[in-house]
């Protein structure tokens, strides 16, 4: 079984095809006729154009996520911090009032 091809690839081998049936119109089927190549094409360019829009999306989703995970490793830090100095300072019973739900 074959891999999947990636939606780059399917649409590069579309626009392909679409150019040698235009240059090969008389040698095709009835049924490849200018309607089917033109929609074809229109059909390529178009997908083309989400295809680049969509690897957009997934560069700004891996900055997003890299900003995101930093954060969160940062305020693990202090979060940790925080609740060591709190457990020293408090009395248990206080702990939950902080969010801790440590029995120790």
């Amino acid at each position: 079984m074959g891999r999947k091809k990636s939606y780059a690839e399917v649409i590069t081998r579309t626009k392909l095809m679409a150019e040698a049936m235009t240059a090969n119109k008389a040698a095709l089927s009835p049924k490849l006729d200018d309607a089917f190549i033109e929609r074809l094409t229109l059909e390529s360019r178009e997908a083309e154009k989400y295809n680049v829009a969509q690897e957009k999306l997934k560069a700004d989703l891996k900055e997003q996520t890299a900003k995101l995970e930093t954060l969160l490793a940062s305020i693990g830090k202090q979060y940790a911090e925080a609740k060591k100095r709190i457990k020293l300072d408090f009395p248990q019973e206080r702990w939950k009032e902080f969010g801790i739900e440590d029995q120790r």
